[in-house]
């Protein structure tokens, strides 16, 4: 598998889980009402588990675009550093 297929892959799962953190967000705090029943039990979980993939999903995003990121970060310091 190439590099930019992973890549592509890891984002569309991040944008996957973004899409069921929202709607699990929503249906827990404005549709469902507040109180132990299985509904409102299972959307909380679903939503505590689609955060921890998140979390999960952002550091492998991070690993993956490392190099990117610190060259970056290296740029912006030199330009920032040079002005002065």
């Amino acid at each position: 598998m190439s590099t930019a297929w992973l890549r592509y892959g890891v984002d569309l799962l991040l944008l996957a889980t973004v899409v069921v953190l929202a709607i699990s967000s929503v249906l827990v705090w404005v549709v469902l009402p507040k109180g132990y029943h299985p509904s409102w039990l299972l959307w909380i979980a679903i939503h505590k588990w689609s955060g921890f993939a998140l979390m999960i999903g952002s550091l492998v995003h991070v690993a993956i675009h490392f190099r990117w990121l610190r060259g970056m970060t290296r740029n912006l310091l030199h330009r920032v550093v040079g002005r002065r």
